[in-house]
């Protein structure tokens, strides 16, 4: 079988499943608008403070060892909601939240007049009532929590001690590992074009897309792993005068592909500022590196760019990709240093701050930032090139569509068709990213290298070869990263050799995992970089990449070249299969599963509320 035969193949596997993975699993993460919208957590302009607050006193405040034991109930299903079977467990958690908030004084929503300012000059009148609103929601909130408890357990597990920079620059350096770059369009059809992930679903599939002015994925991640870390980051922006021009490809607005693409070009979207110790580091998620200080140490600060051309003339690469920004772009901004901060409802709702304040130990969670206290760190330490601060509206959008329009949830849903509540992936997945790694690995191997026909997780239905093709490819990565993340780099060289083995050449009518190659390439150069191999790190990052990522990786490669400017030429690298290859293919056929009770089905990608399966095999460890 050819390449283009076995892609298209593959594609169209994937196509066919997905009318047969949604009867399977009905429920839906994510709600679009129903007559009853406004009990499931939609969006509901107008919404006003309950009256069910206006109890107050202690009278009718509930006792404290029973409000203590209704709040962990609550964050314990939000916990769980991704791992355990059955589908209430949202609903539950917020009806609990509910129940451990009544009788708070209605004064304790309103947003405090700071706030107030500056949200009112960006967020029409009746948002400004719902954000003020007293009731929880299962959609928005009860997502919004599950969101900040993920992230908070990766960048405290990754951030690990010391000082901000150091744990900023860990958290960075894994969303690149974690986080490979597709180029825009990549992750649609024509049908379905890709739209904007938020970071939940971005750090599920380990793909995102960063392009200047118009995609900013990875970028909206590091904002979300830091605001964790307590550290403030925002999107600096700049503009290149009066001239109009396009602001998003023909294929569209990333936010509404299915509607006309905007005309005029905002100020341009360059890169991630850290706020550490009165100093705005620059962290670019495009090319995937931190830019350099003086002398190529350590990483650069605004005030230094703006001081130091060279700065950003060593991002060049002379000859090979010019890097789009330099002292004298943003000297020359007529406007000049913008800055967006993050726009997700939850961090400027009262609720989220009455919440966060009751969480202590091990559900310590950032759930609310005040965006004026925001605001102003900027202009503190910014100072005169400081041209505003803003709401990035990018969040508070794919907030709002994934809960209104049905066509973006479908997008939505279709880059996450491998993490349905029906397949393996799901499960081991939420386990790596919560840092349960050893549990992950047995998960990944028990149906990565199984050698008898897999079944869905209920039990009745085959998995297409199709999908057991993208299952094994994911499980072969994430393997990869697993054991990359545990320091153990030789498993970890292994299993991204096999992900080149096994998957071809990525094309426009191949299955996604296949940018997977992509992926790899970059962190075997990691690896043998830590590993004192310059040559074979070199092969790798040169290796081709069709995103920003590229430019990264050959600012790596030019390093060590001039680390050695005498050493050999790297050897060329195999050659791509032609075709997808899997290891350990099934010998035979399993019979067909005995006659019993079903498992209630799981509902769709996003955070999944209620994945569910039999445990996957212990002890088993990395097939060579």
């Amino acid at each position: 079988m050819g390449s283009n035969r076995c892609a298209g193949a593959a594609r169209a596997a994937l196509l066919g499943f997905t009318s047969a993975a949604m009867a399977l699993a009905p429920g839906c993460s994510y709600q679009a608008p129903t007559k009853s919208a406004s009990s499931q957590g939609t969006y509901t302009p107008g919404a006003v403070v309950s009256k069910a607050t206006a109890k107050v006193g202690p009278a009718a405040r509930r006792d404290s060892v029973q409000r203590a034991a209704i709040l962990e109930s609550s964050i314990e299903l939000i916990k769980g909601a991704a791992l355990k079977p059955g589908g209430d467990n949202f609903r539950l958690a917020t009806q609990k939240l509910n129940q451990f908030f009544e009788g708070t004084p209605p004064a304790e929503y309103v947003v405090r007049n700071e706030v107030l300012r500056f949200l009112a000059r960006q967020l029409p009148r009746k948002m400004m009532e719902e954000v003020q609103s007293s009731k929880w929601s299962e959609g928005r909130d009860a997502r919004h929590i599950e969101d900040c408890m993920l992230y908070s357990d990766i960048a405290g597990r990754v951030g690990g001690t010391g000082d901000d920079l150091a744990r900023v620059r860990r958290v960075f350096d894994w969303i690149v590992e974690q986080v490979q770059l597709v180029p825009v369009g990549s992750l649609g059809t024509p049908q379905l074009p890709q739209v904007y992930a938020r970071p939940y679903d971005l750090l599920l599939r380990g793909m995102g897309t960063e392009s200047q002015g118009a995609w900013a994925e990875r970028s909206w991640t590091f904002m979300a792993l830091c605001r964790q870390l307590g550290v403030d980051v925002g999107l600096l922006t700049y503009s290149r005068g009066n001239v109009v021009e396009p602001f998003i490809p023909k294929t569209g607005d990333p936010l509404n592909p299915f509607g006309p693409a905007r005309e005029e070009r905002p100020p341009q979207v360059w890169i991630c500022a850290a706020l550490i110790d009165g100093e705005a580091y620059l962290f670019d998620a495009r090319a995937g590196v931190a830019v350099p200080g003086p002398g190529g140490e350590g990483v650069a600060t605004l005030r230094q760019a703006l001081a130091d051309p060279s700065i950003l003339e060593a991002m060049n690469l002379p000859g090979l990709s010019p890097y789009d920004v330099s002292r004298a772009t943003l000297l020359g901004s007529p406007t000049k240093v913008g800055v967006l901060i993050d726009s997700s409802q939850g961090y400027f709702t009262p609720k989220m701050r009455l919440l966060q304040g009751e969480l202590a130990g091990k559900n310590r969670t950032i759930l609310y930032h005040d965006p004026a206290a925001q605001a102003s760190h900027f202009a503190e330490v910014l100072g005169d090139r400081l041209g505003g601060v803003s709401f990035w509206t990018v969040p508070l959008e794919v907030e709002t569509l994934l809960f209104t329009d049905p066509r973006f949830v479908a997008a939505t849903q279709q880059s996450l068709l491998f993490f349905r509540g029906e397949m393996p992936l799901i499960y081991a997945r939420v386990k790596q990213l919560r840092g349960d790694l050893d549990e992950a690995v047995s998960d990944y191997v028990g149906f990565r290298f199984s050698e008898t026909q897999a079944f869905l997780n209920n039990k009745n239905v085959v998995i297409p070869g199709g999908i057991q093709e993208g299952l094994d490819a994911y499980a072969t990565y994430y393997l990869a990263l697993a054991h990359l993340e545990r320091k153990d780099l030789r498993q970890a060289e292994l299993m991204f050799t096999k992900v080149l083995e096994i998957l071809p050449e990525p094309t426009a009518d191949s299955p996604p995992y296949y940018m997977f190659r992509r992926g790899a390439h970059a962190n075997l150069g990691r690896i043998y970089e830590a590993q004192g191999d310059p040559r074979r790190a070199v092969a790798h990052y040169t290796a081709g990449d069709p995103t920003m990522q590229r430019h990264g990786n050959a600012l790596r490669a030019r390093a060590l070249v001039w680390k050695d400017p005498m050493q050999a030429p790297p050897d060329a690298l195999p050659e791509a299969p032609k075709e997808f290859s899997r290891i350990n293919a099934p010998k035979a056929e399993a019979p067909a599963p005995a006659e019993g009770p079903k498992p209630e089905a799981a509902p769709a990608p996003g955070n999944p509320e209620t994945p569910g399966g039999p445990e996957s095999p212990k002890g088993a460890g990395v097939v060579e």
